[in-house]
Order: C-alpha cells, then sequence, then structure tokens
C-alpha cells in the first residue's frame, strides 16, 4: 500500500530531470514534454502551471548540486525515500517511466542506462537488458 502525498511528485520530477541530464546535461524539448507529461499522470488534475512549477523545482534543485557526487548522493537519497513510500506497482511504474524518457529525444546513452539501472536496484525493481 502506498504511502504517497503531494510532495512526491517533485521527487518523482527530480529522477526524471536527473535521468534526461544525466546523458548530457542538458533537457531537450522532447524530454521536457516527457517529463511534464509523466508528472501529470502521478497528479490527476493539475494545473499546466503546477506541472511547470514542479519541472522548475525538479530542475533548480538538480541545478543546486555543488558537483557530481552531490548529485549522486541526492538521486540515491530520493531514490530510498521513494523506494520506502511507494507500493511495488507504483515503484515498477516509476522505472517503466524512466525507460521511457531515456528514449524520448531518440536516443539512448550509457549514462541514462546506468541511471535507469541504479535507480531500479534501490527501487527494488529488476529490470532486464535486451541484447542487441
Amino acid at each position: 500500500m502506498s504511502t504517497w502525498d503531494e510532495s512526491d511528485p517533485a521527487a518523482i520530477a527530480f529522477l526524471f530531470v536527473a535521468c534526461a541530464r544525466t546523458a548530457d546535461g542538458e533537457l531537450a524539448e522532447a524530454e521536457v514534454v516527457r517529463i511534464v507529461e509523466r508528472i501529470a499522470a502521478w497528479m490527476p488534475g493539475a494545473s499546466i502551471d503546477e506541472l511547470h512549477e514542479i519541472l522548475a523545482r525538479a530542475v533548480e534543485l538538480f541545478g543546486a548540486a555543488p558537483d557530481p557526487r552531490a548529485l549522486h548522493e541526492l538521486v540515491h537519497a530520493t531514490s530510498d525515500r521513494l523506494a520506502a513510500l511507494l507500493a511495488v506497482e507504483e515503484r515498477e511504474r516509476l522505472v517503466t517511466e524512466l525507460i521511457g524518457l531515456s528514449y524520448a529525444d531518440g536516443q539512448v546513452d550509457i549514462g541514462e542506462t546506468d541511471f535507469v539501472l541504479a535507480v531500479a536496484k534501490i527501487l527494488d525493481v529488476e529490470v532486464a537488458l535486451a541484447d542487441d
């Protein structure tokens, strides 16, 4: 059973932003659109302004990390918190959405793959990699 509350979409948005920016340090237009769509799915009934506010807070939090180590620690702490709060199905949904986000700009790089696998491990969600 979930102990979800209204602050959790910001934590999820932060993971989405961190995943998208891990690869190249930027948010592509397709990634922004995808993130807003996914946040909306976690917040039914939210206004577009609320969704963009949550995205802006997530981007700000990402940018406030003073170095890669601090960012890594923040991603880990956020993932730990969500692991404790979300039901199994919600954790699986979150990992699936991170995988989808990694495809949003048309290519998946190793940084995105590593990010998704690390978060999935913290969330205790099994991920199988496809063989190329």
